[in-house]
């Protein structure tokens, strides 16, 4: 599967949890605010009509007037189309009775009295049984709140494990490439041209791969080939100056020497191998001469030089080597400019002698 395909199935799976989450949390947020309407619109309302006809009997006397009356069954009215608990019905055709009873001019004191008690008595199991109700659902809706906490605190861990497995993934899958790429690459500016790069099973990267591998061994063949070119012409040259007569010493731009030929070796009495790659003023040297060449600043200087038990005239010459300064330009500039980077020295038998 390639990782364009993982990422939209991972932020598609978390779009899916987040959605379900919020679905969950719209439901039981849902069904808490229904059962509070409940409570509010049923009981509370009942309550509050109980206690307004309770009111009216207790700021007037018997007989009632006409405005307590009217009070009273405005009352009793929204509460007979208010009735949700069981055995409310009962009590309030009850109170509906004993109200009948108390409208009546003809009924005695003392029946009114007694209807007014049992209106008072239907009253309070009116009350009692909302207030019950009250309790129940209060504890229900308690009991919702829970689940609803233990839910969607199991839906969250779990989208906190999708979501964290998603990001240690994800990571994998873009980071460790880019670490594989980015470990070969360093290989390969070390010339480690055999080391090649692979991806297992990922066949996303089977195209890189395939060209990375194909550049490393093409830049192997490409060093072996500029290798095989640089030492063979190396070896030409270093052939040619072997075999001139002069004494030539060749050094870099900070007076290390490079290469010395053999009749530089013997006028100066020195070895190959203890000379080059040592600054010139660090080489020890039995001739006085040696030292003295690396500080003449002007060409054909003469010095006189013992060789095989007869004094010889060497003329030196120096030559100075420039390559072009290629930093900072592109391919297509043309950069004249020359940094130094050594001195070729030449001391020719010019048989000669005069005293220096």
């Amino acid at each position: 599967m390639k990782i364009k395909q993982k990422i939209r199935l991972g932020l598609g799976l978390i779009f899916i949890v987040v959605l379900f989450f919020g679905i969950i949390s719209i439901y039981f947020v849902s069904q808490l605010s229904n059962s509070s309407k409940v409570i509010l619109k049923n009981n509370y309302e009942t309550l509050s009509f109980t206690r307004e006809m309770r009111t009216v009997l207790d700021e007037n006397k018997l007989p009632l007037s006409s405005a307590a009356q009217a009070a009273f069954d405005a009352q009793l009215v929204k509460q007979e189309h208010n009735i949700t608990e069981k055995g409310e019905r009962e009590a309030t055709a009850q109170v509906r009775s004993s109200f009948t009873a108390l409208q009546s001019a003809t009924t005695p004191i003392a029946e009114q009295e007694a209807a007014e008690q049992d209106a008072r008595v239907a009253l309070r199991a009116i009350e009692g049984l909302n207030m019950h109700a009250i309790v129940v659902k209060t504890d229900a809706a308690q009991a919702s709140v829970n689940n609803a906490v233990l839910i969607l605190g199991i839906v969250c861990c779990f989208t906190f494990l999708l979501l964290f497995s998603f990001s240690v993934n994800i990571s994998a899958f873009v980071a460790d490439p880019l670490i594989k790429l980015r470990e070969a690459f360093a290989e390969i500016s070390k010339k480690n041209y055999d080391h090649r790069m692979g991806f297992g099973s990922n066949m996303e990267f089977e195209e890189l791969t395939s060209s990375f591998n194909m550049m490393a061994a093409t830049l192997k063949e490409r060093d072996k080939a500029n290798t095989t070119d640089i030492l063979a012409e190396r070896n030409r040259i270093t052939a040619i100056i072997e075999h001139m007569p002069e004494a030539i010493i060749i050094t870099d731009a900070n007076q290390q020497i490079r290469f010395i030929n053999t009749v530089a070796q013997a006028i100066f009495h020195l070895e190959h191998q203890h000379v080059v790659g040592k600054p010139a003023g660090l080489v020890t040297s039995s001739s006085k001469l040696f030292h003295r060449i690396f500080e003449v600043t002007k060409n054909d200087a003469s010095y006189k030089i013992a060789v095989d038990g007869r004094d010889e005239i060497f003329k030196l010459e120096t030559i100075d080597v420039f390559v072009p300064n290629i930093d900072g330009i592109r391919s297509d500039e043309l950069n004249i400019a020359r940094l130094p980077a050594g001195k070729i020295y030449i001391l020719r038998n010019v048989g000669e002698m005069h005293t220096i």
